[in-house]
């Protein structure tokens, strides 16, 4: 992630909300210091339709700082054929780099988790199955 609103940036926040609250069930949450809120607005009418959602970041204290995160989905027709969906995320409060610093440590958290699930489940796998014939034992 080289910064707030690239691409990576939104794949990291993907991934960081499905470890966090899957299914967005909950409307606001905190999560190793930072105090997440998710609002959800939605309009419909006969001709088309549209749902934004907004997610407000907060870390309090000394270098504290906040991020809006905005995604909108719109939908036309009876049928409610996707239209447009876009996002984008703004820093609102305090220092864009204390942001992505806090950003990337949390992908190396989840780049860590992820990669220490695999190597012990491998692990776990080697250590059940039976010896190959050409190893010796003793």
């Amino acid at each position: 992630m080289r910064s707030i609103g690239d691409p990576a940036f939104f794949r990291l926040f993907e991934l960081l909300m499905v470890q966090i609250n899957r299914g967005l069930t909950k409307t606001r949450w905190k999560y190793d210091g930072v105090d997440f809120e998710r609002e959800r607005h939605s309009a419909t009418g006969p001709k088309h339709g549209l749902t934004i959602d907004i997610f407000t970041l907060t870390r309090e204290g000394r270098r504290g700082w906040s991020l809006m995160v905005i995604k909108e989905y719109w939908w036309v027709g009876a049928e409610s054929k996707p239209l447009k969906n876009s996002r984008w995320a703004r820093a609102i409060l305090g220092q864009r780099g204390d942001i992505v610093s806090w950003l990337k440590a949390q992908e190396a958290k989840l780049e860590h988790d992820a990669f220490g699930e695999r190597a012990g489940a491998s692990d776990a796998a080697a250590e059940n199955e039976p010896p190959s014939e050409d190893t010796e034992t003793p």
